[in-house]
């Protein structure tokens, strides 16, 4: 084997093929530095040898971070042991150091390693120095995922900290095998405590609870600690803040278990719930006060209202009333009919808003049939318009009648309103195989395309006329959406100012399937 190595070089020497020890070897020899390669590649390891002999071409290969060792000798001209270690320990203070020396007293050898250095290998007992090398690689390794490890730690801990800082739930943790509890700040900043107040035991738990929800809670508690499968836990208590006043908590955790199941830690958050719960409870106060109201509505004012109606249709129908008196009658009639429609729409409304939907009532409906009724009753409210109809195939479907009467009341009644007194309002039953199409057509202005968007929602509403004869709440197409959904339908709308406003409602002829039930 033949080195070519000269002084303040950076020669390269060994194999630079397959995985190589990148080792930087401070040796003014040249005989020693190939002793050195010889033996390193004599036990199996494959090297990229770079060797320096000053100072200065030491201090520019530290520089160079892909060195994974040094091995240094003592006595280098000009240049010392020491120095090259101090050197290294300042720049590259994880990089395992050697000393690979001629001469080296004992007493010398352990000032060496007090100061930083690996090892020391003497020349004349080189058959040390590949296992000196790989304990020191792997001293270096292990040191290195150890500070890796340890900065995950640092990490994790700041993290959690942070969200502590961030949460302010009160966090705790509990050792069940000590008793010990550790807590965040967040008990002082719901509830008023501090720490030395809380102290690290359960003790201040079992005295701040109300003390009826406390054997509740804690049998929650030994239930899940019975349960080898459950890993969670959480309850709702009352427990009493500094002021002697009572939050609402809600209190969860996660269980965690040693390899036999047994619990042997408990982590968790507590929220205070309070004003949340006192929220949800007049919620529902209000909700139960609207189901009242409804009641009282549907009894209550609509019984004389269709008292008015009646007696109304009986002067316009029968009385043989002068045309004043019957002009009189007739607006009792439209009046009490519309302050029907209008209790109707309010009912329907808030049922919808609260959740329930609209009710349906299925049954047998020959929809041409209800057609023509409901065209009937509204043409006597509106004797001087034209309204048309038109009917194509089969018109069978099980639906609710009164409902349906309701949109199609609503829809026609709505086209009069907004569509000018010459031009006919049509309506088309269209029947297909498992469906039927309505369509309601009017003439005259197109819907503006701002209220267009929003057409089906809540309380809006066209423009009204100068003598707020068209005016609304805006209820009657919000209705009609809800209930051709709950039909399991659709309705939509067409306007143009060349062909007007259509109104469309797709209506499935049974009703639509149940989820998650078969048939």
């Amino acid at each position: 084997m033949s080195l070519s190595l000269t002084a303040e070089s950076h020669l390269e020497v060994g194999a630079r093929t397959g995985s190589c020890l990148s080792v930087l070897l401070l040796e003014d020899d040249p005989l020693d530095a190939e002793l050195i390669q010889e033996r390193l590649e004599r036990e199996g390891l494959s090297v990229a040898l770079s060797r320096v002999d000053s100072g200065g071409a030491f201090t520019q290969a530290l520089a160079d971070h892909r060195h994974e060792i040094i091995l240094a000798d003592y006595n280098i001209p000009g240049f010392n042991g020491v120095t090259a270690l101090e050197m290294a320990r300042h720049t590259r203070p994880q990089l395992p150091f050697i000393f690979v020396s001629g001469s080296l007293g004992e007493e010398r050898a352990i000032e060496l390693l007090k100061l930083g250095a690996t090892d020391y290998v003497l020349k004349d007992r080189l058959e040390r120095l590949v296992p000196s090398v790989q304990r020191a690689l792997r001293g270096a390794r292990e040191s290195a995922e150890r500070q890796q490890a340890e900065q995950r730690l640092r990490e994790s801990e700041e993290r959690y900290r942070l969200a502590m800082r961030a949460t302010r739930d009160a966090l705790w943790d509990w050792d069940l095998k000590t008793g010990h509890i550790t807590r965040n700040d967040g008990l002082w900043e719901l509830f008023g405590y501090s720490a030395r107040e809380v102290g690290f035991t359960t003790d201040w738990w079992h005295e701040v609870t109300h003390p009826e929800d406390v054997e509740r809670v804690l049998r929650g508690l030994q239930a899940v600690f019975d349960s080898p499968e459950a890993d969670r836990w959480e309850d709702e208590y009352r427990l009493r803040r500094k002021d002697g006043t009572y939050a609402t908590v809600a209190d969860r955790g996660f269980v965690v278990r040693d390899e036999h199941g047994r619990t042997i830690r408990m982590v968790g958050a507590m929220q205070d719930v309070t004003a949340r719960r006192a929220a949800e409870a007049e919620a529902l106060q209000r909700a139960e006060f609207a189901q009242q109201l409804i009641g009282i509505v549907s009894h209550d004012l609509r019984t004389p209202l269709g008292a008015i109606s009646l007696s109304a249709s009986g002067l316009v129908h029968h009385a043989g009333l002068d045309e004043r008196n019957t002009f009189y009658a007739r607006l009792i009639l439209s009046s009490a009919e519309r302050a029907t429609r209008l209790v109707r729409d309010l009912l329907d409304f808030t049922r919808a808003r609260l959740g329930g939907g609209i009710p349906l009532q299925r049954g047998a409906v020959e929809l041409h049939a209800l057609v023509r009724q409901v065209l009937r009753e509204v043409g006597l409210n509106h004797p001087e318009r034209e309204i048309r109809d038109h009917y194509q195939h089969a018109g069978m479907g099980l639906w609710d009648a009164d409902r349906l009467a309701q949109v199609l009341s609503n829809l026609v009644s709505n086209a009069l309103q907004y569509s000018p007194a010459e031009g006919p309002v049509t309506v088309s039953v269209l029947g297909e195989a498992d469906e039927v199409l309505i369509q309601v057509h009017n003439t005259g202005d197109p819907i503006p395309a701002g209220l267009l968007a929003r057409l089906f929602q809540p309380l809006q509403r066209g423009e009204a006329s100068p003598d707020n004869s068209r005016r609304s709440i805006g209820l009657g197409l919000y209705i009609v959406d809800q209930i051709v959904r709950a039909h399991g339908g659709t309705v939509g709308v067409r306007t143009s100012v060349e062909e007007g406003t259509t109104f469309q409602v797709r209506l499935p002829r049974m009703p639509p399937p149940v989820p998650g039930r078969e048939g």
